[in-house]
Formats: structure tokens, C-alpha cells, sequence
């Protein structure tokens, strides 16, 4: 009778073990990270007798994670691209809406300067249209500035979001560190028996990480948890976080370049932005190396085209006083491409000092300069003389919009293949009340067979106890 209880027992047990399970699953159907744990159940080892081997019951050998690394790795994989092209098309969407606007672009204002340059070759000893000139000219430079400045603000922005974004991987590193030692804590009984809630907070944190920058994982024989980022640089090992810094480019200052120091000790290195891969971070660091620099290049490039193409021939004409033409623009020669928009600005305030004669006639009425001038805006002088200054703006405008446009598509495409991902991963691990409702009732049945197991065992007992009496 006692091997009866005791067999009556362990389905008990494991009756228990199941509904506790399933109910755990229940209370945690909504909780972000959470994977589906279910009882691992093997009979005990049986007893041999005159007439063969008799079972003994069921033994609870564990709880394990309806976890799959290889669906688990596609929804990083996924994700890590989703969040870089959302990243890079929050910030390229300012700077398309920037450039293309049509009253605050710089494409009407080159337009309209040259329109007051045609006013005053139609009309060369007109005050009110050299002050015309004059006054569009101004608008022309404010234009300069007001986009170069709008660029710099986006690039204070881009800079803060990249120190904010490597704070949060040492955040996150720090705390997969501390999960692994808890987890090595609770695990000294071997790592067959797993601490599934914690390696549950762990994979969250991972997840999380990894929409910040893209990471490679390996687990120990101790189970800890070892994350690379780059081309396999250590970020965290074991119980030990490395840590990421922003700091000021050799070359310029003003830009931030992201080192490691490795948690295992050695020097400080220097990621080159291409190691990063995918997630915010390599968006961040994409968007201003491709498009930010590029943008702000050639806008001063066409800031240094306009002036230098308009001093040349207004150096050479003559203003109503009858003196030489000096510069119309400020000199941006000696200015670097990233720098000329900025301070982009006019140099004549006088409007009769405008050179809109030739130095072959300087007679008031002579209009050959201001004719001149005025060819500027059709002649072939950006881009190695292959494009105008307005078709050169338009084909920075057009790379912008084009680039835009690409990384919002990429990012659609990796919000299905996201999705597709972690409905896969779903599908396994996580967790459907309508079955774990169904587990529930058929747990408590089987809870209540193994009650009758012992009852009858309980009953057998006395009517044992009866014929002895």
C-alpha cells in the first residue's frame, strides 16, 4: 500500500507543479518578455519484482522556457534593423522638409536675386532697383544662414541623441552584468535547473539593448550571458560591463567619436562608425556621416560657388561713381565648406556702389557688368562646371528626398519582417490563455485522479487492517 501512496503522491506533485505553472503563465500573459515555462515531467526509476519492472510515479525534473534561440535571434536581428532606419528617417525627414520648402528654401531666393540683377541691367542707373538688388541680395545671405543654422541645430540634436543613446547601452549593460551574477547565485545547483523569470528580465534587457546596437551574444558553462557589439568587442563578461564614451574628434571638436573600455581591462578603443552595424546608434551615426555632412558640405560649397563667381565679375565693372566694383560677397575663400553658409552675408550696403557698367564704357547707363552678372545664373560653374546654382541645389535637394524616401521604405519593410518575426517567436513562446484555461482544468483532474490514488490506497489499507482484526 505505501508504494500506492506514494505514487498517488508524486502525481500530486506534479499536478501542483503544472497548475502553479499554468498559472503563472496566466498572471503573466500581458508581461513584456515574458516566455511560456512549462513542467518538464519523467517517470521514476521502477522497481523490479518476482513478476517484472512495477512503476513508482512521475517525477517534476524542472521548469523550462518555451524559448527558441534561433526565433529569439531573428526579432533582434529585425528589430535592430528597424530601429536604425527609424532613427536615421526621424532626423532625414527634417532636413527634406528644410530644404524642400518652397518659401523657405533657397532655391526661390538664388531665383529672385537674379531677378533683381536683370532689373538692374534693364534699368543700370536706377537707385530703387540697385536697392532692389541690394535688398534681395540680403535675402538671398539670410536665406544662407537661416538653413545653415537650422542644420546646426539638427546636428545638436543628432550629437545629444548620440551621447543619450550610448548612456542607455552602459545602463543596459550594467544591468545584464547584474543579472548574470544573480543568475550564477541562483543557479549553483547547475544550470539544467534554470532560473526562468531572471533569464527572462535578461533577454528583455537584451532586447532592449539590442534596438540601441546591434549585439552578438555567447553563454558561458556558467551561464552568464557574454554580449559583443562592433566586430566582437566585449561589452559585457560575466559580472563585468564595459562602458561606451562620446568624445570630441581629433579633427573636429565639435563632432563626437564613440569609444569603449572593454570590461576585461585594456586601453580605451575607437569604433569606427561603420562597426556598429544596425540599431539607433548606427542610425544616428549613419544619417550624419552620409546625409547631414554631405548636406552641409555642398550647401557651403554653393555658398562659396555664388560668391566667388559673382566678386570675380563684379570686381571687374564699375559702379555710378565711376570707381572699380570691389567684392558683392563677403570672400568665403579661405571659409571650409562646412563653415561658408554660415556666414554667407553681403559686403555692398551702398546701392550706388553696385558695379552694373564695364570698365570699357563706365558711362552711368552702361549695363555690360549687370548683363554680366546676370549670365551668372544660367552658366555651368558647380560641380565641375556640369551644373548651375540652382540645378546644383536641386540635385542636393533631390538626394535628400531620394534618401528619404529609401530609408522610409527600409523601414516599412523591416516593420513586416519584424512583425513576421515576432509572431513566429510568439507562436512558441508566448503564452495563449485559451490553452493555459484548458491546462488549468486538466491539471485538477489529473490533481484529483492522483487523490483517488491515495484515497483507494487509504481505503485498501483498512480492508487490510479489517481481515487482520
Amino acid at each position: 500500500m505505501a508504494g500506492l501512496l506514494s505514487i498517488g503522491l508524486t502525481g500530486i506533485n506534479a499536478s501542483q507543479a503544472n497548475l502553479y505553472t499554468a498559472s503563472h503563465n496566466i498572471t503573466n500573459a500581458n508581461t513584456p518578455g515574458y516566455t511560456r515555462q512549462q513542467v518538464v515531467l519523467t517517470s521514476n526509476d521502477p522497481q523490479f519484482s518476482g513478476s517484472g519492472f512495477l512503476g513508482r510515479g512521475v517525477n517534476v525534473d524542472g521548469v523550462r522556457r518555451q524559448y527558441d534561440q534561433f526565433l529569439n535571434q531573428q526579432v533582434l536581428n529585425a528589430s535592430a534593423r528597424k530601429e536604425e532606419y527609424s532613427a536615421y528617417g526621424a532626423l532625414i525627414g527634417q532636413v527634406d522638409n528644410l530644404l524642400a520648402d518652397e518659401s523657405a528654401g533657397l532655391s526661390p531666393a538664388i531665383s529672385d536675386f537674379f531677378r533683381g540683377v536683370n532689373d538692374v541691367a534693364n534699368n543700370p542707373s536706377s537707385i530703387p532697383a540697385r536697392q532692389s538688388m541690394l535688398s534681395l541680395a540680403q535675402t538671398l545671405a539670410g536665406r544662407f544662414t537661416a538653413i545653415d543654422s537650422r542644420l546646426d541645430e539638427i546636428r545638436d540634436l543628432t550629437e545629444g541623441q548620440i551621447r543619450t543613446t550610448v548612456e542607455q547601452i552602459n545602463s543596459y549593460a550594467k544591468d545584464i552584468s547584474a543579472l548574470n551574477v544573480r543568475i550564477a547565485q541562483v543557479e549553483l545547483g547547475g544550470a539544467e535547473k534554470p532560473a526562468n523569470d531572471l533569464h527572462d528580465q535578461r533577454d528583455a534587457l537584451l532586447g532592449e539593448l539590442n534596438k540601441l546596437v546591434k549585439v552578438s551574444t555567447f553563454t558561458d558553462s556558467n551561464g552568464a550571458l557574454n554580449v559583443f557589439i562592433g566586430n566582437g568587442q566585449t561589452l559585457v563578461f560575466g559580472g563585468s560591463a564595459g562602458a561606451l564614451a562620446v568624445t570630441p574628434s581629433a579633427t573636429d571638436p565639435l563632432r563626437g567619436e564613440v569609444t569603449l573600455a572593454p570590461p576585461n581591462g585594456g586601453g580605451t578603443v575607437a569604433l569606427a562608425e561603420s562597426q556598429f552595424g544596425s540599431g539607433q546608434l548606427a542610425g544616428l551615426l549613419a544619417f550624419r556621416s552620409e546625409t547631414l555632412d554631405r548636406v552641409q558640405d555642398e550647401l557651403g560649397t554653393l555658398a562659396k560657388g555664388i560668391a566667388a563667381a559673382v566678386n570675380d565679375v563684379h570686381d571687374n565693372g564699375v559702379d555710378l561713381n565711376g570707381a572699380a566694383g570691389g567684392d558683392f560677397f563677403t570672400d568665403l575663400g579661405a571659409v571650409s565648406a562646412r563653415e561658408a553658409a554660415g556666414v554667407f552675408a553681403v559686403a555692398v550696403t551702398d546701392p550706388a556702389l553696385i558695379a552694373a557698367s564695364s570698365t570699357t564704357n563706365p558711362a552711368s547707363g552702361n549695363n555690360e557688368n549687370a548683363l554680366a552678372l546676370a549670365a551668372l545664373q544660367t552658366t555651368k560653374l558647380m560641380n565641375g562646371n556640369t551644373a548651375t546654382f540652382q540645378s546644383a541645389y536641386s540635385q542636393t535637394v533631390s538626394f535628400v528626398g531620394n534618401k528619404s524616401r529609401e530609408v522610409q521604405v527600409a523601414e516599412k519593410a523591416q516593420e513586416s519582417q519584424l512583425q513576421q518575426a515576432t509572431e513566429a517567436q510568439q507562436a512558441l513562446s508566448g503564452v495563449n490563455l485559451d490553452e493555459e484555461a484548458a491546462n488549468l482544468i486538466r491539471f485538477q483532474q489529473a490533481y484529483q485522479a492522483s487523490a483517488r490514488v491515495m484515497s483507494l490506497a487509504g481505503t485498501l489499507f483498512e480492508e487490510i487492517l479489517g481481515i487482520t482484526r
